[in-house]
């Protein structure tokens, strides 16, 4: 195998550099553009998508689903055997909060009139001190929470303009009560918007608010009172659920985890990633179809260079890596600076778009100056008038582009692989003797 290599390494390269002198480094030019748009695109488009993605599922997990969540624990926040279980879960050196929350489904009424359905979340009055990564994704002030104000209510920024109300108005909660002397009763409890709150995902904007256990009694009815725990290494959340149960006596049905909890969402975000690599990997099929077809092409004209290499001594499987070699030369080529493109632009997305934006919105203006056609430059790639956010989010994940890079290679060589194998049929005699 070491005395085959230099030899075959040889001719592969001499092989390349023909293809340049006589013409025919177009096809292999192509080729390795076509694995380089395909391997950027893959690198641009899923670090965009992680990035997306990544801003979903840690708003979920920080504001609402936490990492581990016991239910129920009881129906008092101030119930001993709950405030103990909290405060030894919170001196866990796995643990970085641990929260009792309760949820109520409710509708808001703005002083307007416009109403809107509501899940109202009632937390402990220092929740903002106990859970910092809370306050944090939320965009408040350090330590605010609703407990600040009794009476009060956070409102996300969605809901409140959907109500027409800022910082200081009032808002009507409605409640509704049950008992077997009166029956079901509702009335409205009217609370005041102390903080407007924006958490980057639109459903929690648009339908959460967060209100103190005290402003929360009003609205009556049994608690279920759930305690929500955020561990410091999130994918510890199954190992955490067997610590419950064996060091703190917790049921496991009553344990449930961020990955069991959000099955379903995280599934379609899943599901939605690996239809998006497919579409976007096609490319590397139409790549290979060409370079199956280029190399296949090559190894009819090279018979009798085949035919001579069988003849001096070697073996067909090593005249077959010649072309191999030739394809995985490729494929690491077109892979590379792919790569290197991709990570440029992904890295830099925003600025690209905001170049975009510079020149479309230059375009416009210099339309409007010479033809007067009323087209001012206040073009936006994203506009919040349309899309939820200020800027694109990018995340790339290392075993994810080694995987691409790898995929764009393979792709060249197994094409190379698939379109050498007439080489194992040459018979050098017959070749040499014309027949």
């Amino acid at each position: 195998m070491k005395k085959t290599l230099p030899w075959v390494s040889f001719v592969a390269l001499r092989y390349l550099q023909a293809r340049r002198v006589k013409g025919g480094a177009a096809s292999f030019l192509l080729a390795a553009l076509g694995i380089a748009v395909g391997t950027g695109a893959l690198v641009v488009v899923l670090g965009v998508m992680n990035g997306f993605q990544s801003g979903f599922i840690d708003s979920i997990l920080q504001v609402d689903s936490h990492h581990v969540r016991i239910s129920p624990v009881s129906e008092d926040p101030e119930d001993p055997e709950t405030r103990t279980l909290v405060g030894r879960l919170r001196s866990d050196p796995m643990v970085t909060a641990a929260l009792p929350f309760a949820d109520y489904e409710t509708v808001a009424f703005g002083p307007s009139g416009r109403a809107h359905p509501l899940r109202v979340k009632a937390l402990p009055e220092d929740a903002g001190s106990l859970d910092p990564a809370l306050v944090e994704r939320l965009g408040l002030g350090e330590g605010a929470f609703p407990g600040s104000a009794p009476g009060g209510i956070f409102l996300g920024a969605e809901l409140a303009r959907q109500l027409d109300v800022l910082p200081g108005d009032e808002v009507n909660l409605l409640t509704v009560r049950a008992s077997e002397a009166e029956g079901v009763a509702a009335s409205t409890l009217r609370v005041r918007v102390t903080e407007v709150f924006r958490s980057g995902y639109y459903a929690f904007d648009y339908g959460l608010g967060f209100v103190s256990f005290e402003t929360a009694r009003a609205f009556g009815g049994p608690v279920n009172l759930v305690l929500g725990v955020k561990l410091k290494d999130r994918f510890a959340d199954e190992g955490f659920a067997a610590r419950l149960s064996a060091r703190y006596g917790v049921p496991a049905d009553r344990i449930v985890t961020w990955r069991a909890y959000n099955r379903s969402f995280f599934g379609a975000l899943r599901m939605e990633k690996t239809a998006m690599m497919l579409l976007v990997g096609l490319i590397f099929l139409v790549v290979a179809v060409n370079i199956f077809h280029s190399l296949r092409r090559t190894v009819f004209e090279k018979m009798e260079d085949i035919a001579v290499l069988k003849a001096l001594g070697g073996s067909a499987r090593a005249v077959r890596s010649v072309f191999i070699l030739d394809g995985l030369v490729t494929g690491f080529l077109g892979a590379t600076c792919g790569l290197a493109i991709g990570l440029t632009i992904a890295v830099n997305v925003n600025e690209v778009f905001s170049g975009i934006e510079a020149l479309v919105n230059a375009a416009l203006s210099l339309g409007n100056t010479l033809f007067r056609s009323g087209k001012t430059g206040d073009f936006q790639v994203f506009s919040p008038a349309y899309f939820y956010l200020v800027r694109v989010p990018v995340r790339v994940v290392f075993w994810e582009i080694l995987f691409m890079y790898g995929a764009g290679a393979a792709s060249a060589a197994a094409a190379a692989w698939a379109a050498s194998r007439r080489v194992l049929a040459f018979r050098p005699a017959e070749v040499l003797r014309n027949e």
